[in-house]
């Protein structure tokens, strides 16, 4: 079973195609949403992969709940490995989710990452389609090459270009924090067709919609940018360089 969480499609794209060269199935922990003790249970000789998008150098919000509160039914000689889409740094994504792994029981075999765009828009520029198109052509050869290693069962870590680990305690801690500030988000009113479609697929329940326009009721989110990259009409920013800076869904 490959276990993931994804926003805007590229955690999800990777552990599909992981999951159909191993002749194994992908599946997002958004299906246990609500369930207090998710059960997870793997075959003798099976295999147990997590992959999750890197924020701030650390795990998404909700990767983080759902393995706190997910109990594992893992044999000793199952392969178990994670891994990480990144865009600048991987951080060290991968080694905090195979330390919350740890406790809960589960050892992890092997690490890995992916490199492709960096989906926090605020910040990075994706307008220029030709060099995105380019990235996620090179990304597409790194998966295959995670898939045969995670198919010869690879030992160690293989992930690239992580931090120290150090750093990447400090800016999750503080960086994090400020990404999941809903204050930020704002909506052309004059855009907005209110399909409420941000609502439906916000991870933490964040939005409501109220007189059809979308309103941020918590005040963090998961940081996801969900909400931004599908909304049909590109009606919701986030600071003043996301309209410029474009959306972003795996092709």
């Amino acid at each position: 079973m490959i276990l993931y969480f994804s926003a805007e499609g590229n955690s999800r794209y990777v552990a599909e195609r992981i999951a159909e060269h191993l002749g194994d199935t992908a599946v997002s922990i958004e299906t246990f949403k609500g369930e207090t003790n998710p059960h997870i249970a793997v075959e003798e000789g099976g295999c147990l992969g997590f992959i999750a998008p890197t924020y701030c150098w650390g795990l998404p919000t909700p990767a983080v709940d759902f393995l706190k509160r997910a109990t594992f039914e893992v044999p000793a000689n199952a392969y178990v490995f994670t891994a990480t889409t990144f865009g600048t740094t991987a951080g060290q994504t991968t080694r905090f989710a195979a330390n919350l792994l740890h406790e809960r029981g589960v050892e992890t075999t092997a690490q890995y990452s992916v490199q492709m765009p960096d989906t926090w828009t605020p910040m990075f520029d994706l307008s220029d389609t030709e060099k995105v198109e380019a990235i996620n052509a090179r990304a597409d050869e790194q998966i295959d090459e995670c898939a045969q290693m995670i198919a010869n069962r690879a030992m160690g870590n293989h992930v690239r270009r992580a931090v120290p680990m150090f750093a990447a305690k400090l800016y999750y801690r503080f960086g994090l924090p400020a990404c999941r500030d809903t204050s930020k988000f704002s909506v052309d009113a004059n855009t907005c067709v209110g399909c409420g479609l941000c609502a439906k697929r916000c991870p933490v329940d964040a939005i409501q919609m109220r007189d059809g326009v979308p309103t941020w009721s918590k005040s963090e989110c998961a940081a996801c940018l969900r909400c931004l990259h599908s909304c049909p009409k590109f009606a919701i920013r986030r600071g003043p360089k996301t309209h410029a800076h474009g959306q972003y869904r795996h092709p």
